[in-house]
């Protein structure tokens, strides 16, 4: 018997799952990203920002800040749906982690290796806002009700573009299987062929996760803090988890689709095995900054506006980049 334990976790497959690209990586890069969020928009406010807690840089205000709200008292308002109010927040926070075992970090790095896994990547990131809107109307309170509505529009606006911002990648590389994805792009990355797509991508994908300029469903300055109000403690921890994670998740997934993935200048000296995680989270570390970076800078538009770029700039220039694919396809691949 303790062999067979000992024989599973020294597997390939456990180690996968449980360090390398699974559970334990994914956790301390969503650690990461809040730290270099918080050091990236200090710079660009011209402050220092966590510097105190922890010897290089603030590290360690990160644990600082999860003790705190683990530590703070979860207040569950006497009027909404106590279960719903709970179990949401927990399952929105964790449903990102979904789309890690997807995510082919390299040729021989994913957790769950399948030939529709843009399918299923797209439908975890479809699913996994509706747990914070059940949690938004489990409040029953005036401000997450008006976030709740305000994170309809938003799905309404974002959701479709990006669907139809895939498919003109699946198209050219003619596999639905994002490794096949990669691959495809040895050549040239498909940014340079379906750049309507990638500008669509993107922009959908930092809606999804509600950044600025999208974060109106949880407008500090008009709604207290929107959809999430009446959240504290490690409820509202989980649901920042959920919000990260997706984040990360989101810029790995725009790399894979449209900068080439691992591909990269061979470095000398290092195997292949470690340049292609490297060479794939250099690339989705650029894009996330720039998500970032956009805090910094940038104002919160209007809900008309975000409907109005969704549906009348967004879906046809998505819709056009499927026609240029179509032709590509067609007459040049």
């Amino acid at each position: 018997m303790l062999s067979e334990i000992i024989k599973l976790l020294t597997s390939e497959e456990f180690i996968k799952a449980a360090v390398f690209p699974g559970i334990t990586f994914v956790m301390l890069y969503a650690l990461f990203t809040v730290w270099y969020e918080r050091k990236l928009l200090a710079r660009v406010a011209l402050r220092i920002g966590p510097l105190h807690v922890g010897k290089i840089a603030g590290v360690f205000q990160l644990i600082a800040d999860a003790v705190k709200l683990l530590t703070k008292e979860v207040i569950v308002p006497s009027k909404s749906y106590r279960l719903l109010f709970v179990a949401s927040p927990i399952i929105g926070g964790f449903t990102p982690l979904l789309i890690f075992p997807f995510i082919p970090f390299g040729e021989n790095w994913i957790i769950y290796p399948s030939n529709v896994s843009l399918l299923l990547v797209f439908a975890v990131v479809a699913v996994s806002p509706i747990p914070f809107l059940v949690a938004a109307w489990a409040s029953r309170s005036k401000y997450p009700f008006i976030g709740m509505l305000r994170f309809g529009f938003q799905l309404f606006a974002y959701e479709v573009p990006l669907f139809l911002a895939m498919i003109p990648v699946a198209m050219v590389a003619g596999s639905l299987d994002l490794k096949a994805i990669v691959l495809a792009q040895e050549k040239f990355p498909f940014i340079l062929i379906l750049p309507f797509s990638f500008i669509v991508f993107l922009t959908s994908s930092i809606a999804e996760v509600e950044r600025i300029p999208f974060d109106i469903p949880t407008a500090e300055q008009e709604l207290v803090a929107g959809w999430t109000t009446e959240y504290s403690g490690v409820l509202l921890e989980f649901i920042q988890l959920g919000a990260y994670l997706k984040a990360d998740a989101l810029a790995i997934i725009t790399s894979i689709l449209f900068l080439g993935g691992w591909s990269g200048p061979n470095i000398p000296f290092i195997p292949l095995e470690l340049q292609q995680p490297f060479w794939l989270m250099l690339k989705s570390l650029i894009l996330l900054s720039f998500i970032l970076f956009l805090r910094g800078v940038y104002p919160r538009i209007t809900i008309d506006r975000l409907l109005d770029l969704g549906w009348r700039m967004l879906i046809p220039l998505a819709l056009l980049n499927i026609f240029i694919a179509a032709l590509l396809v067609v007459y040049v691949l």
